[in-house]
């Protein structure tokens, strides 16, 4: 390599290495899928942690009871450590893919090569993307972190999040795993954070809210009723042409009829047509509960009670849930934007044959005592394959709803916290006053004694 090929290289690897140590994991995301190996089960992967992401934001919305005293609030928005990482590292390393991906990596970058970004930088980007690949991705660690959070650090009590449901039903809800009780929170406790941000209104609009905000989530509910419907016509027509195509491993299926192909897409349109109408008015429902939620800011501004230290501490409480599940929306954003950049600009589905025959040649280099992970982790992929694009979509669409939802309960409560910490300082400044004219007094006192 010449010189300045040595030096270009060097330059991009520093600065590659600084930015992924940076703290934004969604901007480390996105420079760390141009390192990966450019595969469908890469982005697959990806999707899996944007759809544990978006369930994570729906425990911590819906899911969590909180009051003043709720110790969780903390420990969800902490930073992930080393020693975090450290034990996310050995705790996911016993599944099929992290389990087998060392020995796969080496042969399947030699035969796809590096993303498209990279390999457009020629040999500096492919040596580049060698030497800088992660095998556990930045949001992963954000992602499985909060699962020791709700779940534990017994991974026998988590769920599989890289397994793909096969039913879109329930998108928001984990559909195994067993939830730990993280506290016990003590006084005035709400079921969920929406409760307790209607009960810091004013008590004259709480029934309007509770109202409102019971007539959005029911809109919520009906626009994934039927977006589960549209998942499951397009899984069944996915996995037809699938099975359809590899006669090899299923020989005896038989294909769906051309009438019925044509009256499963004809249903797919009628569906289409009624989710955008129940999202339409879903909009209408959330429209009207933002309203209310903007009109108890505004009536805020004179009623605040922040003499009342538990309503100051539910207040902070409830802001610090709401910015961590918009700093998570983000991060899930970034899981499904670039799951469906990267296969698009990467043609991942087009070269999924050449995928698997990738993995077909690797397979010897994997040790007998992981085979059977290996296997799984063959039959997990062509499954989750099937399901990748409904649950890019869907995860799409629930992370901006709770994004745009968790910035209204912020806006709430950050007048609250805002205009305590002023007093606080208000306070602090008057009694430092009071103290500098006391030490005054006491010297002049202490003069006109002498």
């Amino acid at each position: 390599m010449k010189l300045g090929k040595k030096l270009v290289l060097n330059v991009a690897l520093m600065a590659i290495a600084a930015f992924m140590m940076s703290g934004c994991s969604a901007l480390q995301e996105t420079l760390a899928s141009q390192m990966e190996v450019p595969t469908l089960e890469g982005q697959a992967n990806r999707v899996a942690i944007g759809v544990t992401i978006v369930r994570e934001n729906n425990i911590m919305a819906f899911k969590m009871p909180i009051s003043a005293d709720a110790k969780w609030p903390e420990m969800v928005t902490r930073d992930v450590n080393e020693t975090d990482k450290t034990f996310i590292n050995n705790a996911v390393m016993d599944t099929p893919y992290f389990s087998t991906v060392h020995y796969t990596k080496p042969i399947q970058r030699q035969m796809l090569g590096s993303g498209a970004l990279m390999s457009q930088l020629g040999d500096v980007g492919n040596i580049a993307a060698q030497a800088l690949d992660q095998t556990v991705s930045p949001l992963t660690y954000r992602a499985i972190q909060k699962l020791t959070i709700f779940y534990g650090e017994d991974k026998k009590n988590w769920p599989n999040v890289f397994n793909y449901d096969s039913s879109i039903n329930n998108f928001l809800d984990f559909k195994d795993g067993k939830m730990k009780k993280i506290d016990s929170p003590k006084g005035d406790v709400y079921p969920t954070i929406g409760d307790a941000v209607i009960s810091l209104a004013p008590v004259n609009m709480q029934k309007d809210l509770s109202l409102a905000n019971k007539e959005m989530l029911e809109a919520f509910a009906n626009v994934a009723l039927e977006q589960a419907k549209k998942g499951a016509l397009e899984t069944e027509l996915k996995e037809d042409e699938a099975k359809s195509n590899d006669k090899e491993n299923n020989p005896k299926y038989t294909p769906l009829s051309e009438e019925k192909k044509v009256d499963m897409n004809e249903n797919l349109a009628t569906i289409e047509v009624q989710i955008k109408e129940k999202e339409s008015f879903a909009d209408e429902k959330e429209a009207i509960y933002f309203q209310l939620l903007d009109q108890a800011v505004i009536a805020l501004e004179s009623e605040i009670n922040i003499d009342d230290e538990n309503y100051v501490k539910l207040a902070k409480n409830i802001n610090m849930v709401a910015n961590e599940i918009q700093v998570s929306s983000t991060e899930a954003y970034t899981s499904f934007g670039l799951a469906l950049t990267n296969i698009i600009a990467n043609n991942s589905v087009l070269n999924f044959p050449k995928e698997l025959e990738s993995l077909a040649v690797a397979k010897a280099a994997i040790p007998l005592n992981l085979q059977d992970k290996y296997n799984a982790r063959v039959a997990g992929l062509v499954k989750n394959a099937v399901y990748l694009l409904p649950n890019i979509f869907i995860g799409t669409y629930y992370a901006d709803k709770q994004s745009s939802l968790a910035k209204k309960y912020e806006n709430v409560t950050k007048i609250i916290v805002s205009a305590y910490d002023v007093k606080v300082q208000q306070d602090s400044e008057a009694k430092k006053a009071a103290q500098e004219a006391a030490d005054k007094e006491a010297k002049a006192l202490a003069a006109n004694g002498q």
